[in-house]
């Protein structure tokens, strides 16, 4: 067995930053798998940037709470009484012991240290240290005994945090991405499942999969349904903080297929081979056109005028149609949103032991409910096996275990990209970068 000392945080502050996007066409593979650019990212990017911690439903009552951890940080976000949120490091401020595990609640308003009983009210504020008299009065001021803070920020059905007080502001970084997605109203959705997978890959190499569309034809058979061509018509729309932005993918209609039988088949594909969206109730509509006769010309816009009545009567707040219903984009450093019709997924991944080629893969299904529907808290399941995945995503899962295999070769130094085909992820490393240079 191999193993590597990671370079301290002094000898990472002290030096260049290493493997630096020098030509945004070629970028190193040891970016993908060197412990050094892993203790770099460690220092100079996850202490320092937004990171989307939980999602509002995951903690919709006062003294609820979620833990979020990154690189064996580990940060409680805790509902209060008037229901904004705070978010603090899980640390007793006693002997360190953490706090919260998983989600749950803090039963009375009270966060209790289970190891010697020290507690908090939810606002951060101390109310008991146990046998206070055998501590020095100048351990136990106020302002000391309150437990340390993160910045927490909301948008977007979402809750983000930012471990440094002194780090960019959210509406330099992740408020440049909002307005698009508020448009189509994913602070409306709620989670209809949410699983993960542990893959054997870069953080990066897992999330840039879902960074461009390029692939499709090759990776998704389903999706492409024979076409022998490539003219790709999406357009990326490159945003400042290293957030990205790209219309639906509109592949080429394979031989004698019209749009509208395209528009039928690439629905029921996703539905079968997705099960995220269309979901159901797009497929209901779709399935309620199949007895009218209608125009291929008039098929799809006949789907969302049927869609919009449908929603309208169920009390569906979709967002107007002229918003605009596809967006995918990449919120920097680890999330990605894909949204139609009202509903969406939502991926994110976070690097596991030493962030090198290891990480956590998340997968969120939301919709937008009907007036009156109950939607519980989200609960996490996994690790799901890869034979346990929609067949979409195994397809996709495979790549980035192979690509992950691949980086590590000797035969390549970098890794050729397209900045029109792939802007979102030149895009991406070059906000890493700034990063790597700022803090």
């Amino acid at each position: 067995m191999t193993t590597h000392a990671e370079p301290d945080a002094a000898a990472v502050n002290s030096s260049p930053t290493p493997f630096a996007v020098e030509d945004p066409t070629s970028i190193s593979t040891k970016r993908y798998h060197s412990p050094e650019f892993a203790a770099w990212e460690d220092e100079k990017l996850w202490k320092h940037c937004w990171q989307m911690a939980c999602r509002e439903d995951q903690i919709p009552e006062p003294g609820d709470f979620i833990e979020y951890e990154i690189r064996g940080r580990s940060i409680l976000i805790v509902r209060q009484n008037d229901y904004t949120v705070k978010g603090f490091f899980n640390a007793c401020l006693h002997r360190a012991t953490a706090l919260g595990e998983g989600s749950g609640e803090f039963m009375g308003g009270q966060i209790v240290c289970p190891y010697h009983g020290w507690r908090w009210n939810i606002d951060g504020t101390n109310t008991e240290v146990f046998a206070e008299a055998g501590f020095e009065k100048r351990c136990l001021e106020p302002e000391k005994l309150r437990l340390r803070e993160v910045r927490t920020a909301s948008a977007l059905g979402m809750i983000f945090i930012n471990t440094d007080p002194d780090g960019p502001s959210f509406a330099d970084t992740v408020g440049h991405a909002v307005p698009i997605f508020e448009r189509i109203g994913w602070d409306r959705m709620k989670v209809r499942w949410w699983r993960y997978a542990i893959l054997p890959a870069n953080w990066k190499i897992a999330q840039e999969a879902f960074m461009e569309s390029y692939h499709l034809p090759q990776a998704h058979p389903s999706l492409n349904m024979g076409a022998t061509e490539y003219n790709d018509a999406t357009t990326y729309e490159v945003l400042p903080g290293g957030n990205a932005h790209m219309t639906a993918p509109t592949l080429p209609l394979p031989d004698g297929m019209t749009p509208a039988e395209y528009f039928r088949r690439y629905n029921q594909a996703m539905h079968h081979d997705f099960v995220a969206y269309p979901t159901d109730r797009e497929m209901f509509i779709q399935a309620g056109l199949q007895n009218k006769k209608i125009p291929d010309e008039n098929y799809v816009e006949a789907f969302f005028s049927d869609l919009y009545t449908y929603a309208e009567s169920a009390g569906i707040p979709l967002p107007p149609i002229e918003s605009g219903l596809f967006a995918f984009g990449h919120i920097f450093p680890n999330l990605t949103l894909l949204s139609q019709y009202g509903s969406a997924i939502m991926y994110r991944s976070r690097p596991l032991g030493d962030g090198t080629d290891r990480c956590m893969y998340e997968v969120w299904a939301l919709q937008i409910p009907a007036a009156g529907d109950d939607c519980d808290p989200p609960e996490l399941e996994g690790p799901m096996a890869m034979e346990d995945w929609p067949r979409i995503l195994q397809e996709d899962f495979a790549n980035v275990i192979g690509q992950q295999k691949g980086v590590r070769s000797e035969a390549l130094d970098g890794l050729i990209f397209s900045e029109t085909l792939e802007p979102m992820i030149t895009n991406h490393h070059q906000e890493l970068d700034r990063y790597l240079r700022s803090y």
